[in-house]
């Protein structure tokens, strides 16, 4: 009795994918999950851009090999029109679906459909470091403004193309549960049984030999869930502040680069107390800031013209306004419609992150008071404040 994994002896295989299709596809398959894998944070954002040029010049040779490569690899020989879609669903969903050598005409446009996904995501994924980071090849092409909502973009498509992958995943594993016939070693190895063959071998199995409704639903179980592990168990180490740089802000050109941090800044104000982070503060408030020196929280504080212009010039340039932080937006965002305030912790924002922390806690001898910032963000001095880098201390 043959078993579903038996071939016959005198098996006859057919030649059904190049070279350079095959070469592609497990090449992108590399590119994509080292690019989604390398997302979180900046730390390799370095290697997540160059896979993801590497994915976006994959995509264009397919293109092209979808008109010069093999009968298999041509679009002209897996794309079908809607009717021959539309039988194909029909008969899957009846159990019954038609071999074929290559793509089946449903797969054929989700074929087409990926290779959309990653250019856009690839292009996005341009657009965001050329204008958000400003850095790259594209770098002062493009605004900081269509950086950031080009990083919307990209994320969203990131997300929707691993579903599509699940889908394509929970496919391919439908197709050896119906059909016998493993398209996923195919895809390594090139070739298939040619229909004589194929037929001869898939007579020789019984209803009770064929795979089990049990093992389908576990391995695409667990399709599923390797693609919300993707999505959701990304790893997010704590911030190494020993090489972390300052935020990004945005000059008056729209483009985003490094804070320097201003001399009489650091030497004046942060020399004599911990300092609050020019990203913390719209320019409204700094500005009433700088205008109540003579009773800068109880005190008098002394500075000459020029310096204090100096200091101001400075703290407008990188006000919340201008801060690409995640921490300055919602900040900011929070104090729409409201008077400018000089207290951070006045802003609604920063009320409703630490609404749940006991008051004791900011009376503590490791803490001394709320406006204390840096004793549970490490990374206050540099405008960093990720949820996964506070340690409260005792």
């Amino acid at each position: 009795m043959w078993t579903p994994n038996e071939q016959p002896v005198d098996s006859l295989k057919i030649k059904v994918w190049d070279i350079p299709t095959r070469l592609f596809h497990w090449l992108l398959v590399t590119a994509f999950a080292g690019a989604f894998l390398s997302s979180h944070g900046d730390r390799f954002l370095e290697l997540h851009t160059s896979l993801g040029y590497i994915a976006l010049g994959l995509v264009v040779f397919r293109v092209l090999w979808g008109f010069a490569g093999n009968e298999s690899a041509r679009f002209s020989g897996f794309l079908r029109g809607w009717r021959k879609v539309k039988g194909y669903i029909s008969s899957a969903a009846r159990l019954r679906p038609p071999r074929y050598l290559g793509h089946n005409p449903a797969v054929g446009w989700v074929v087409l459909l990926m290779l959309a996904m990653v250019a856009g995501i690839a292009v996005s994924g341009i657009v965001t470091y050329g204008g958000e980071e400003n850095r790259g090849f594209w770098a002062g092409v493009f605004s900081f403004e269509a950086g950031y909502n080009a990083r919307v973009v990209h994320a969203l498509l990131a997300d929707l193309a691993i579903a599509v992958v699940v889908i394509h995943v929970c496919a391919a594993l439908f197709h050896d549960f119906l059909l016998s016939e493993n398209i996923i070693v195919s895809m390594f190895t090139g070739t298939k049984e040619d229909e004589e063959t194929y037929a001869e071998r898939v007579s020789h199995i019984g209803p009770h030999e064929r795979r089990s409704v049990l093992r389908l639903v576990v391995w695409m179980t667990a399709a599923l869930m390797g693609g919300l592990a993707l999505l959701y168990l990304r790893p997010a180490g704590r911030t190494d502040f020993l090489h972390a740089p300052q935020p990004k802000v945005v000059d008056d050109k729209g483009f985003a680069a490094e804070m320097k941090v201003n001399a009489t800044w650091l030497e004046e104000c942060a020399g004599c107390h911990n300092a609050f982070h020019p990203t913390l503060l719209p320019a409204e408030s700094w500005k009433k800031v700088m205008r109540g020196l003579d009773d800068h929280f109880g005190e008098a504080v002394e500075l000459d013209a020029a310096a204090a212009v100096e200091i101001e010039r400075f703290l407008l340039s990188a006000s919340a306004e201008r801060s690409t932080t995640e921490a300055s937006r919602k900040l900011l965002r929070s104090l729409k419609g409201l008077p400018a305030t000089d207290r951070i912790t006045d802003i609604p924002y920063w009320k409703a992150k630490h609404a749940d922390i006991d008051e004791q806690v900011f009376k503590r001898k490791s803490v001394v008071s709320q406006s204390n910032c840096i004793a549970c963000h490490p990374g206050a001095e540099l405008g960093s404040f990720e949820d996964h880098d506070i340690a409260i201390p005792e």
